[in-house]
């Protein structure tokens, strides 16, 4: 994910007007602890596990190195200098002296300060199929509890003494489909017969619930070249979300090739991430993966390739040109839910500001082989020659993962 201007070395202020760390008081905890599940760059190569040969040269160089007094001291001279002015290290790589890039010599095992001492970095692998897999067995397992029952009776007089009657109960269970039906015969009248059926879900909703968009403002926005391989697009005022009884605006939106988080070691083609803001400056990031496959373009992926402009450190205003947002989204399932993984990350650049708050949807969002590679082409500009933008999977380091409607 890439930063804002308002983003200092976890502080998120303006340069006069610094404000307090960020904090996680109003969001609710998470509470699945997995364990994280670690190998080599070269093992997850080996087992094919990237799309990209190119990809995997680089996360092998990438791979995080022992950390040398040297670099422990850099880290504490960044960490210094930060805590003296937030905002000096943010105005020293808007001037350009001190350039991140995901591939040579300003690549990310180089990145300093949060970026190499924080214990809650920004992206990890996330195990998807154990817990799938222990989900069923938990569901196969449980014991029904009983939701109570429906009971009917019937009574009628014919008026020559032969009067109708019965009693009908039927015990109901949770998270169980129920049906049945009765029958009698009366000989005054012939078959009575009716039946019934009940569909009950049981959906455990407390954890933060369903994300609900409001990007009610699509046009007006601008795109710019950050100068680290993708397009970052700001959008006007007006596009919101609610999610853990929040809203929070849509701050900037912008991709990565490939996908930075993983499910069970796999990177996807792409990963889209939606920047938000609640009013207290805390940041939430709604993360997407965009995989190859059959499919006409995106229309958000091809409004911020069209508009970014060639020069990194500018910005194109786009008219009443529509950002067609919901076109990032994974379409809601049957159940009407997008299941996601919540879990508390970083920025995955530069300043890796914690206490971010991560959600990322499991779903996925095809897009055509033509756009990935016009992508990674522009990614290619500003990485030497390596069409990737993606920073290497963190640890896990004891992080709780909240599956949700999964």
């Amino acid at each position: 994910m890439t930063t804002t201007p308002q983003v200092c070395n976890g502080r998120l202020a303006s340069c006069n007007q610094p404000t307090p760390l960020l904090h996680l008081t109003s969001f609710v905890k998470p509470f699945t602890t997995l364990p994280q599940t670690r190998s080599t760059a070269a093992q997850r190569c080996a087992q094919r596990r990237f799309t990209s040969r190119v990809w995997c040269h680089q996360e092998q160089q990438a791979e995080p190195k022992v950390t040398t007094r040297r670099r422990l001291l850099l880290a504490g001279k960044a960490i210094l200098l930060s805590a003296a002015c937030p905002c000096c290290t943010q105005m020293a790589q808007a001037s350009g002296a001190e350039p991140f890039r995901y591939a040579g010599e300003a690549g990310p095992s180089t990145w300093p300060g949060t970026c190499t001492i924080g214990q809650q970095q920004s992206p990890i692998n996330i195990p998807l199929a154990d817990h799938l897999a222990q989900t069923r067995v938990a569901s196969s397992e449980k014991k029904h509890e009983s939701a109570g029952f429906i009971k009917l009776q019937f009574e009628q007089s014919t008026g020559n003494g032969k009067d109708v009657k019965f009693n009908f109960e039927q015990q109901i269970e949770k998270s169980a489909n129920t049906k049945f039906k009765f029958e009698q015969k009366v000989e005054e009248f012939g078959d009575i017969k009716f039946g019934f059926e009940a569909n009950l879900y049981e959906q455990k909703l407390d954890r933060f619930g369903d994300i609900n968009f409001h990007y009610d403002n699509q046009s007006g926005a601008a795109v710019s070249n950050p100068g680290h391989g993708t397009p970052q697009v700001k959008p006007p005022k007006g596009n919101t979300i609610q999610v853990g009884g929040k809203e929070m605006e849509l701050a900037q939106w912008h991709f990565h090739t490939p996908s930075e988080h993983a499910f069970d070691g796999e990177r996807k083609s792409m990963e889209a991430h939606l920047v938000h803001k609640d009013s207290e400056g805390r940041l939430a990031v709604i993360a997407v993966m965009l995989q190859e496959g059959t499919s006409d373009p995106n229309p958000a992926v091809r409004f911020a390739l069209e508009n970014v402009p060639e020069a990194a450190g500018q910005e194109k205003a786009t008219g009443q040109q529509s950002m067609q947002l919901q076109s990032l989204l994974p379409q809601p399932e049957s159940n009407a839910h997008r299941p996601y993984i919540h879990y508390v990350g970083s920025l995955t650049t530069p300043p890796c500001s914690e206490e971010v708050q991560w959600f990322v949807f499991t779903d996925i969002v095809v897009i055509p082989g033509r756009q990935l590679e016009q992508f990674q082409q522009f990614a290619d500009k500003a990485n030497l020659g390596v069409p990737a933008n993606a920073r290497p999977l963190m640890p896990l380091n004891n992080r709780s993962l909240d599956y949700a409607f999964l």
